[in-house]
């Protein structure tokens, strides 16, 4: 009877700390969160906004260098008048103002392509940096300890679809995108 009653003993201080230990392990675990980063960003509405910006920026400058283009194909049909009317110092005068307007235009295209490329990366970071905003926001507000993105090189191997928040995370950054 006294092993009993020591068996039963031993028993419930096993069981009471099987217990402790299994509450210790359950409330130190991290509540982890995956967000496919490319589809964040491309579905958000900042990044949509910015693209159209972008876009019409691209129509601009595009516009410009089309006019600049077509300035210097009447300056070669004009080069070409003055050589068949044989007007040389009419013909010379046409070549060094066309030498002259090409250089500035070829000059403007690579300023084009350098600011173009500029702005959508100063575009695509301000995107990011406010995405990065808006999961950690929706972190602190879901109870998340972390959230790790994923990108295009995968740098998450495998996850849960259900710890996958790239959803929720969008529906959060849309909404305060627009204010709500």
């Amino acid at each position: 009877m006294k092993n009993t009653g020591n068996m039963a003993l031993l028993v419930c201080v096993a069981l009471i700390a099987y217990l402790i230990i299994d509450k210790v392990k359950s409330a130190s675990a991290n509540k982890i969160g995956v967000v496919q980063m490319d589809k964040l960003v491309y579905d958000f509405k900042g990044m949509k906004e910015a693209t159209a910006k972008y876009s019409d920026k691209m129509k601009q400058w595009s516009g410009k260098s089309d006019s600049l283009e077509n300035c210097l194909k009447e300056m070669y049909n004009q080069i070409r008048l003055d050589s068949l009317n044989k007007n040389q110092g009419k013909l010379d005068g046409d070549i060094r103002a066309f030498t002259v307007f090409k250089r500035s235009y070829m000059e403007y295209l690579q300023n084009m392509e350098e600011n173009a490329a500029k702005q959508d990366k100063e575009m695509t970071l301000g995107v990011i940096n406010q995405l990065n905003e808006y999961i950690k926001e929706y972190a602190k507000n879901e109870g998340y300890d972390v959230i790790l993105c994923n990108t295009q090189q995968q740098s998450v191997g495998y996850a849960k679809d259900a710890i996958d928040v790239t959803n929720g995370v969008l529906e959060f950054a849309n909404n305060k995108y627009d204010g709500n």
